[in-house]
């Protein structure tokens, strides 16, 4: 059976815009189960403004981790954050504000959708100078980005991952998004696919879908790569475990 890696979703429940009750959270691990995924990263957003949102994360993660291993044995599960770019990212670390994905050096950046293309590639320079590797979160929803994909190719370049979300690139987000994701799919510069599942009246959560569209256009190796290895690798798992 094919496996996959979901490294962004907010099926977390009562920390942030996602699921907002543990009901909600078991639906959508549910259809992200029966539907291959083996391994989840829940990453709540990280806003400094609205930092008691997300302040329960970890003892929630706890909770409900040991419920869904019950349930799911074979399913592995991490904890990280998806963080509003700021500047001061690395204090927010340092208190524990905010966290990296799964313990290891990578930390999933987000950026409002009208930021400059030039602000988001030296904003994520900023943090790859600091010793950290920051993973642009859904690329295809910055329109700079969308006008210049060769921004893209820049942060690919520089050794920056690329993470798209799986219903841009089935063409649930409009056929422009989703010509672009295939080009930057295309050119090999994506690192991983990822669900950022937030409403179970969704289907958001299910990776198989855009497994299948990768599959037919690009091959299995690719699709393997950005659904499963690629994404263990950045959480710090081995492909195989």
């Amino acid at each position: 059976m094919t496996r996959f890696c979901d490294l962004h979703c907010h099926i977390l429940y009562g920390v942030d815009d996602g699921a907002q009750t543990v009901e909600e959270a078991r639906a959508l691990i549910d259809g992200a189960y029966r539907s291959g995924t083996r391994t989840i990263c829940f990453t709540p957003h990280y806003n400094p403004l609205r930092e008691l949102q997300s302040a329960g994360a970890e003892e929630t993660f706890r909770t409900f981790s040991a419920e869904l291993k019950e349930k799911y044995p074979d399913l592995t599960l991490c904890l990280g954050a998806e963080i509003l770019y700021h500047q001061r990212i690395a204090a927010s670390l340092a208190r524990g504000a905010c966290r990296p994905l799964n313990g290891t050096r990578y930390l999933l950046i987000e950026f409002l959708p009208d930021d400059d293309g030039a602000y988001i590639v030296s904003s994520l320079e900023g943090i790859l100078a600091s010793g950290y590797t920051p993973i642009l979160a859904h690329a295809e929803r910055y329109n700079s980005f969308l006008r210049r994909p060769k921004l893209a190719l820049e942060l690919a370049e520089k050794d920056i991952p690329i993470q798209l979300n799986v219903r841009s690139v089935t063409g649930g987000n409009g056929k422009k998004v989703k010509k672009f994701c295939h080009k930057l799919l295309k050119k090999g510069v994506v690192a991983a696919i990822a669900s950022d599942a937030h409403d179970p009246e969704y289907s958001d959560a299910k990776l198989d879908e855009g497994y299948r569209e990768v599959f037919h256009r690009f091959g299995e190796d690719y699709a393997d790569t950005l659904f499963w290895k690629m994404p263990r690798a950045l959480l710090g798992l081995d492909e195989n475990d």
